[in-house]
């Protein structure tokens, strides 16, 4: 074997070599930091807390509101995403998706206070009023629909 291969040889182990040990190295300076971290790490105590409430003759807080499940319905038989925004949620799309039944209909209940409350349909990230329900002025001056819990 003549120098060159030896040369060749030996810088190809040294590679390898290096190759397989930084990642050895990398997951022990893990570890070693994991361990200092588990050994200086104490929970924090818990602080006392209190709840006042005063109950009503049912059972029921004086100042909760009665929630009543409002049923929302929307046939789009084409859409690939129905959301549900209103006052009720601030108008902030991405927090009631509407579910799709197997006839292009898209549901939602949402449990409400009693009263009037104003909503839109999101259909595929566009807003949409069914014109047959009751709509009004809304947020923004475009028409929303009105729909009254009892």
């Amino acid at each position: 074997m003549n120098w060159r291969s030896r040369w060749a040889f030996w810088a190809m182990a040294a590679l390898v070599l290096a190759l397989v040990s930084v990642p050895s190295i990398e997951l022990l300076s893990n570890l070693i930091e994991y361990r200092r971290f588990l050994s200086g790490w104490e929970p924090t105590p818990l602080k006392n807390t209190s709840t006042s409430f005063t109950p009503h003759e049912s059972g029921r807080l004086l100042d909760e509101p009665a929630l009543k499940p409002v049923e929302f319905l929307l046939k789009a038989p084409k859409a690939k995403s129905v959301e549900l925004v209103g006052d009720f949620n601030a108008w902030r799309p991405g927090l009631l998706k509407m579910s799709r039944d197997g006839e292009g209909a898209w549901h939602a209940v949402v449990p409400m206070p009693a009263g009037r409350h104003r909503y839109l349909f999101l259909v595929d990230g566009e807003p949409r009023v069914d014109e047959t329900k009751e709509t009004e002025n809304g947020p923004q001056g475009r028409r929303v629909m009105l729909r009254t819990a009892k």
